[in-house]
């Protein structure tokens, strides 16, 4: 996907957090639910270095703003990524994501959500997805947050062998292959203060393939460190990883992705 939509584009640069492989880590997005604020959001440029195919250098910016009134909440989220991917420049990734939470009282939300995704340097071109998650509030204290969800989504993705690597050997002309797919999700997030100037945000993820269990799921885990120079500004160290037991097309199992980058919060 080299282009977005045109209905797209000022999303995109309204909004211009986190994409690694075929999940979304939500959980990186901002949670205004534990806050006075109505308003609280953050935007993150970065340099990357991944383990893919080719030699991979990635310059990104990742944002995302959180509106709260009442009992209602809405996220919006967006990342573009700009790569040089061997010999190759390209606009390699990015995201739309929309979040809306029903709070329900003090211990549990309705969380409905859609999303478009792309990263060409895996070979996944296209992704739509949607879904709807019950949240739970298991631990919330003004230095530690506890959340779990559990819910479901549906999904549509586009694929193509660019991502493969070169030890495995492709047919000539190999179309690309589209898959619908309905999964269960699941999540644990831990966000704790670790004294006045640190905050670290761990979060895991489970999406089972309904229909294929256990043969086919994929597992996610995003571990983000920070450290506050001020109340807005701060250096952050990222580090997530994926797994996917049966990838569409014959790409790595596993990926991982470190990042280190500057983010600037309200």
């Amino acid at each position: 996907m080299k282009k977005l939509p045109a209905l797209l584009l000022p999303i995109c640069f309204a909004f211009v957090h986190e994409l690694n492989a075929q999940i979304l880590y939500t959980e990186s997005f901002n949670v205004i639910l534990d806050t006075s604020k109505t308003v609280k959001g953050s935007f993150m440029p970065s340099f990357r270095y991944r383990n893919v195919k080719k030699e991979f250098i990635e310059i990104s910016n990742t944002a995302d703003i959180s509106f709260r009134h009442n009992n209602h909440a809405l996220t919006l989220a967006n990342k573009l990524e700009y790569t040089l991917y061997g010999n190759e420049n390209l606009m390699s990734g990015g995201y739309v994501y929309v979040e809306y939470l029903n709070i329900q009282d003090r211990l549990w939300a309705i969380e409905p959500y859609i999303q478009i995704h792309w990263q060409e340097t895996r070979g996944l071109e296209q992704k739509y997805a949607g879904g709807a998650n019950l949240r739970l509030r298991v631990i919330a204290q003004p230095s530690t947050g506890i959340f779990v969800g559990l819910g479901a989504l549906y999904q549509y993705e586009r694929w193509n062998y660019s991502g493969v690597p070169e030890s495995i050997p492709l047919p000539p002309n190999t179309p690309d292959i589209q898959t619908n797919q309905l999964r269960g999700s699941a999540y644990i997030s831990i966000k704790k203060r670790l004294g006045a100037l640190f905050h670290l945000d761990v979060s895991g993820y489970y999406q089972p393939s309904l229909g294929q269990v256990p043969t086919s799921h994929r597992l996610a885990s995003s571990s983000e460190l920070t450290y506050n120079i001020t109340q807005y500004f701060g250096l952050s160290l990222l580090y997530q990883n994926s797994y996917d037991s049966n990838p569409v097309v014959p790409v790595n199992n596993l990926f991982s992705d470190v990042n280190l980058g500057i983010t600037v919060s309200f």
